[in-house]
């Protein structure tokens, strides 16, 4: 059952396109991570979905309220995090805590609590005092010391180190298993792999693909030797192993699924020095950009 759904979605800015004919579907009770590079139009959907654009054109859809027409009721059930979350630097932590929670009818001070002494978060400094991270930590705080049903964070984890990027991915693990729906962008794979059920790619604008990731796991790419070009792969295996590159001796290959019977095969066309690795983030992202072999972390 899709809890969040769009439909050719696309927002333009006179001749630019921020955003192109998306449609992605986003299950109840699961992790949507949303990745691509600065630009590629990760916070324009958002936005989109949370009503504070007009679409150019398409729709979309949470909890079948029309993101648009209906973006008060739509608010009502979500909790956001903004990319550039600002909070009055003459408040304290906990005073922000208490404003923010009293303004949901689903806020919870002790959950926002609990949530802040996890974090190691000195809610007794006021906001100006706060380092770019702990003013960060606070605004996850916020947005997770609710009830929503719908949780959108755009880069829940920037200007974090790594132990503090753990601990929020494992709060959102906590909400899943609670219920909620969860769609967070990032341009960190690492994360957005250790997390997240699904997967969508954004590149200038477009959705170029959407990936599961229990799928993913299931594949694997294998490097070796082999003196001279790869025999013809068989009909039978042509669905689960797919030749991505020969250089030289070195050959890389991609298999879906069916590993004993790809390297019984490989094994009879006298490939040496096998290397195999599960597929990851990477490997599919490095086919989407060909031209970034990785990422900004």
């Amino acid at each position: 059952m899709s809890f969040v759904e769009t439909d050719q979605l696309s927002k333009r800015f006179g001749s630019f396109s921020a955003l192109k004919n998306c449609s992605l579907q986003i299950g109840q009770g699961t992790i949507f991570g949303l990745l691509g590079p600065n630009g590629a139009g990760k916070s324009t959907l958002i936005r989109l979905l949370m009503g504070f654009m007009t679409p150019t054109s398409g729709r979309a859809l949470i909890n079948d309220l029309d993101c648009h027409q209906q973006s008060l009721a739509v608010r009502n059930i979500t909790s956001y995090l903004p990319g550039d979350a600002r909070l009055d630097r003459q408040y304290r932590g906990k005073k922000l805590l208490q404003l923010f929670t009293a303004l949901r009818p689903d806020g919870n001070m002790q959950h926002a609590l609990e949530i802040a002494d996890f974090l190691e978060l000195d809610i007794s400094r006021k906001v100006g005092a706060m380092s770019t991270g702990m003013r960060q930590k606070l605004a996850v705080t916020i947005t997770l010391a609710n009830d929503a049903p719908l949780i959108i964070m755009d880069e829940p984890t920037a200007n974090l180190d790594p132990t503090v990027r753990q601990q929020i991915l494992g709060l959102l693990r906590r909400k899943r298993e609670e219920g909620k729906t969860i769609l967070f962008s990032s341009h960190i794979l690492e994360e957005v792999e250790s997390i997240s059920d699904t997967v969508g790619f954004l590149r200038h604008g477009e959705l170029i693909t959407t990936a599961d990731l229990t799928t993913l796991r299931s594949q694997h790419r294998l490097t070796g030797c082999l003196p001279q070009p790869l025999p013809a792969i068989p009909d039978s295996l042509t669905n689960h192993l797919q030749l991505l590159e020969q250089t030289g001796e070195r050959v890389t290959l991609e298999i879906k699924g069916h590993l004993l019977e790809s390297l019984e095969w490989l094994k009879e066309s006298h490939l040496s020095d096998i290397v195999i690795e599960p597929t990851r983030l990477r490997s599919l992202y490095e086919q989407i950009h060909p031209d970034r072999r990785e990422l900004q972390s």
